[in-house]
């Protein structure tokens, strides 16, 4: 093999080796960056032709028109990501091939808008609440415990009842339940339904029990291998649990969200009501504090006007 090999077809046997190593969620998130994206862009390309001006017009082209749907341009998060795939990915090509190694400075735009969270407004959590506790039954008080929780839909769903001490009064998160789609370089998607550790050790983490999701929790308490939403031993799927969801919210009048809008909402009133940004962070479970203080952390009109006070005249 030489510097003429096509960037596709090593991606092909980049990819069967880092399977060996890989979780089966990271994989099928890179096996579908890889087909969806990267190949079509740069497949093409012989090695010597991967150059650092080739790789940032692929990133400026998924940044303005990356989006498979042909809608617009993908995240700056995603396009973060397909640039760390193209770079480790051609890094192990010149380790192996013997290659004079090319340095890469891509430069990423800065985004135009900040990202904002969804979340609930005071009258929708009543309505949510209330909806819950007026029709008790498991999958309600999932939805409360997400609320009071910040789990994540795959690690509610893999929640058994031998995770939850009541004595101690915590929970413990250890598992995620997640369907895999990974595609195949000849065109094919493999699909299923996997359970398995969480992506990164911070997911790893025990949440103490709100005193408020207490009692919907002891309603439903049952054998320790059964799962907490379906209070047997079979789990629910995300997909099916989202869909559950999107009825619950129609039934109580709430426009429909995102699942994930129940853990933006934990976090967000956590920090307005005053909670340090390190402890929010180790109950999400977020890799990074960084993470936390991006997502979360935005002051309002009135505290920076307060601050700005804050300055002493000078005349």
């Amino acid at each position: 093999m030489d510097s003429r090999l096509l960037y596709r077809d090593w991606l092909s046997e980049w990819l069967a080796e880092y399977r060996q190593f890989a979780k089966e969620g990271t994989f099928a998130t890179y096996s579908m960056a890889v087909v969806n994206h990267i190949i079509p862009l740069l497949g093409d390309c012989a090695l010597d032709e991967l150059t650092e001006d080739r790789v940032q017009e692929a990133v400026l082209f998924w940044l303005r028109s990356g989006r498979c749907d042909g809608t617009g341009g993908l995240s700056h998060k995603s396009v973060r990501d397909l640039l760390a795939i193209v770079k480790t990915s051609v890094k192990a090509a010149h380790k192996h091939l013997g290659l004079a190694l090319v340095p890469m400075e891509i430069r990423l735009p800065q985004p135009t808008r900040l990202r904002k969270v969804e979340v609930f407004s005071p009258s929708e959590l009543l309505r949510l609440v209330e909806a819950a506790k007026i029709q008790p039954s498991s999958k309600n008080a999932g939805i409360l415990l997400a609320l009071y929780s910040g789990l994540r839909i795959g690690e509610l769903c893999a929640l058994q009842w031998k995770d939850v001490d009541f004595e101690r009064g915590s929970l413990f998160v250890s598992k995620t339940v997640q369907r895999i789609y990974a595609r195949t370089l000849d065109g094919g998607t493999e699909t299923r339904v996997v359970i398995s550790t969480p992506k990164t050790r911070s997911s790893l983490r025990e949440i103490p029990l709100a005193s408020a999701v207490l009692p919907s929790l002891r309603e439903f308490r049952s054998n320790g291998e059964c799962y907490l939403t379906t209070k047997s031993p079979a789990f629910l799927e995300p997909r099916s649990y989202r869909s559950y969801y999107g009825r619950f919210l129609k039934r109580a009048g709430i426009a429909h969200s995102s699942f994930h809008k129940l853990r933006h909402t934990f976090a967000t009133q956590l920090i307005e009501h005053g909670a340090d940004v390190k402890t929010v962070s180790e109950l999400l479970g977020h890799a990074s504090v960084n993470t936390t203080l991006d997502l979360y952390v935005h002051p309002q009109f009135e505290q920076k006007q307060k601050c700005i006070e804050m300055m002493p005249p000078f005349s």
